[in-house]
């Protein structure tokens, strides 16, 4: 009687996980974004080294958009981040939570926001963002480093510390 009852299990199995022959095939020339979030530390001894620092990321599609992040308030934690043209908020088609992003995406402009996570540490929730744009068939690397001095929720211009 169990065989009976497994047999059904298994044949429902075996055809969700057959691969479909209508599935696209992945893009020679794939376009993406690379992104690393790194924070400078400095140590008891004064020396300050780079290491990767977890972050919260959201990438909006920016053509004909005019993001306005203090305006949108803590929503743009949640990934919602108010267009200052259309007079709404607009969702993050892109986002990661972590020290790296790699992600296939569309050509165009671009918005990307980055907020390291919440912590008892110096630098807690500090935020940086801005515009990059992504051609047909290229990788686009982008890093954001925060300073090891960054006050914690406040802005720190994207090229600081280049």
């Amino acid at each position: 009687m169990k065989n009976l009852l497994i047999l059904p299990l298994l044949v429902f199995l075996f055809l969700t996980g057959c691969k479909d022959k209508d599935d696209p095939q992945p893009a020679t020339g794939k376009t993406l974004i690379a992104f690393d979030v790194k924070k400078d530390v400095k140590y008891s001894s004064g020396a300050v080294k780079r290491e990767p620092v977890s972050a919260i990321v959201h990438v909006w599609p920016a053509e004909n958009q005019d993001f306005d992040v203090q305006a949108s308030g803590s929503d743009i934690y949640l990934g919602y981040a108010y267009d200052k043209i259309s007079g709404k908020s607009k969702t993050a088609k892109y986002g990661a939570v972590g020290s790296r992003m790699n992600e296939q995406i569309k050509p165009g402009k671009y918005f990307i926001y980055v907020v390291l996570k919440k912590s008892s540490e110096t630098g807690s929730l500090a935020y940086s963002y801005r515009y990059f744009e992504v051609k047909e068939g290229e990788t686009v690397t982008l890093q954001k480093t925060f300073s090891h001095d960054v006050p914690s929720e406040t802005f720190e211009e994207w090229d600081k510390n280049k």
